[in-house]
């Protein structure tokens, strides 16, 4: 069933990351690596391959739940923290140094609006971003279309307005510049959760 949501290929992803984990156990427990070493394997194994594809997700809370106890788990599996240790995620994180997932994708998602937004006017992805873009401005696709009952669903482009902080309008006008849309990074939202 089609939910217009990412649930089950963030599920997939992480299951998939997981795996490479797992294989890359016997590397975790090596005392001749450096923490620095683990983490660039990390990020370079594990981590392109449970975030792949997630710059087009539509993240609920859920969703980020389970992507920041996916990362925090990782990173305690490397440090060799057992679950009865009873050191925090705060600390945990403070000795790898590691950005959040969630800002990881939120960069993402910026990234992928502004090529996306520069792309030429004839091409499809570009036609339906702008059409969004109009739509969150009050435009409405088609005479005598009307909201469907019930609560609006979270949109992909909710995020990235979510993470700017700009209106979609707005956001649209200022990627159309590129160095001025790298300049604005997402500070806001999910990328400070």
């Amino acid at each position: 069933m089609l939910t217009g949501y990412s649930s089950s290929d963030i599920l997939r992803q992480l299951g998939l990351a997981s795996s490479v984990m797992g294989q890359l156990d016997r590397v975790w427990r090596q005392n001749r690596l450096s923490l620095t070493t683990k983490l660039r394997i990390y990020s370079t194994c594990v981590l392109a391959v449970g975030l792949y594809g997630a710059e087009t997700c539509t993240l609920l809370k859920e969703d980020s739940r389970r992507l920041q106890a996916f990362h925090m788990t990782c990173q305690r599996r490397i440090l060799g923290i057992r679950w009865n240790d009873f050191i925090t995620n705060r600390a945990v994180a403070d000795r790898t140094n590691l950005p959040s997932i969630l800002s990881t994708i939120a960069a993402r998602h910026h990234s992928i609006f502004g090529h996306i937004r520069r792309l030429s006017d004839s091409t499809p992805a570009h036609k339906a971003l702008k059409r969004v873009a109009n739509a969150r401005s009050g435009d409405t696709p088609h005479h005598g279309w009307s909201r469907p009952d019930g609560r609006p669903r979270t949109l992909w482009i909710s995020q990235i307005v979510w993470d700017t902080g700009l209106t979609a309008a707005d956001a649209s006008t200022v990627a159309d510049d590129r160095s001025t849309w790298r300049a604005l990074r997402p500070t806001a939202g999910y990328a400070q959760q």
